[in-house]
């Protein structure tokens, strides 16, 4: 059992950061090209802002904070406003796989609770599920508090 376990805790952290629930392919924001990296980042160092109305319409698509956060990495320009904005998009990237890691412990719980009769494996599987319920809780009570003080530094 601890060997499936194993290998499914394997293949689920192999898959999630290609999954297609997390687009971009990888866990750094996906970057744009270059005359719009550069105009990306000379507006967010100017207004503190990640889009406008107008780049919106003079460009095809919208610009957010993923492009930005992109850009910067691609081009090597982090300024010091843009790291609470980094620490955002890590967190909901971490919830992610979390959230992913607690559906698989409770379907593995449920698992041994159902297959597992009169025996110790049924206590196990109520274990697992209740573990994996009150790390999802943390994890998510966590992100709220890093969203909440994100909030309130970057107003």
């Amino acid at each position: 059992m601890k060997k499936l376990l194993l290998v499914l805790s394997i293949l689920i952290l192999f898959t999630a950061v290609n999954s297609p629930a997390y687009a971009q392919g990888t866990i750094l924001p996906k970057a744009s090209d270059k005359e719009k990296c550069d105009q990306l980042i000379r507006h967010f160092n100017d207004t503190g802002l990640f889009q406008t109305t107008d780049m919106q319409t003079s460009q095809q698509g919208a610009f957010g904070p993923t492009d930005t956060l992109g850009c910067a990495i691609v081009t090597g320009r982090v300024s010091l406003p843009m790291i609470p904005y980094f620490i955002q998009y890590f967190s909901n990237y971490a919830l992610g796989l979390v959230s992913i890691l607690a559906l698989l412990f409770i379907v593995i719980g449920g698992f041994l609770y159902t297959l597992g009769g009169m025996t110790e494996q049924k206590d196990k599987g109520k274990n697992f599920i209740k573990n994996a319920i009150i790390g999802m809780i943390i994890a998510f009570m966590a992100w709220t508090i890093v969203n909440v003080i994100i909030s309130a530094v970057t107003g």
